[in-house]
């Protein structure tokens, strides 16, 4: 962005001298000048010594103001955030994997009373519950909703997760548990759960309803998939 650069000389009046009394350039790169006080200078013109005074301005160029597509489109993002998250509860949690399955996947619904407005693709934060190694909060872990935006029972009420248990064996032998997904797994009906969000709009489906759209996902991140298209295509 081009910054507007004035250079005002002003001499007492002569008919000898033919200096330009005021030049302007636009410089392609921003200009930073510090911050002086005003120089005059003696100098020689026509065999007479006149006093110069010069000072230099800059116009700084004007600030355009961006629309928010997110604004545009209707999208909500983080409504709630870690510091005010959204109390809500487990209404239903099953796992959907068999016994003889190498992990554990769980399908979990959330009330939210229809506070958190989501749309299909977006995402949820969960805080879960107690504190690090440090003594502090655990931080929010973002899962991609597994609901439409009717959510399960079909009245915009709730908000489901997809979530597969991380359970392994670090290098020492000892057993790893993941925070957050440990935490969701073994929760019962009636507990209460910190979510923030909604977040993302990466996955929402264009406006243009001949796009062509590639979706690639792996593990339980495909659980949203099916839903765009439920909502977006059927």
């Amino acid at each position: 962005m081009a910054t507007a650069v004035t250079a005002a000389v002003s001499f007492p009046a002569t008919k000898s001298t033919s200096l330009s009394s005021r030049t302007s350039i636009t410089a392609p790169d921003r200009i930073v000048f510090k911050k002086v006080s005003l120089q005059y200078r003696d100098v020689s013109t026509s065999g007479r010594v006149v006093s110069i005074r010069a000072q230099v301005t800059t116009e700084a160029p004007a600030k355009v103001e961006k629309e928010s597509k997110k604004q545009e489109e209707g999208v909500i993002v983080n409504k709630f955030k870690p510091k005010n998250p959204y109390i809500g509860r487990c209404l239903l949690n099953t796992k959907i994997t068999g016994d003889d399955a190498p992990g554990e996947t769980w399908h979990m619904v959330f009330s939210t009373e229809g506070e958190v407005p989501y749309r299909e693709g977006q995402s949820i934060g969960v805080i879960p519950d107690g504190v690090d190694k440090n003594g502090k909060p655990h931080k929010l872990r973002l899962y991609s909703i597994a609901s439409s935006a009717l959510g399960d029972f079909g009245d915009s009420k709730t908000v489901s997760l997809c979530v597969k248990r991380l359970v392994y064996t670090n290098e020492n032998g000892e057993l790893v548990k993941g925070v957050c997904s440990n935490f969701l797994c073994d929760l019962k009906p009636g507990a209460e759960v910190k979510i923030t969000g909604p977040v993302g709009k990466e996955m929402l489906m264009p406006k243009d309803p001949n796009a062509t759209v590639i979706m690639l996902a792996t593990g339980t991140g495909i659980r949203p998939i099916p839903l765009i298209f439920m909502e977006n295509v059927l």
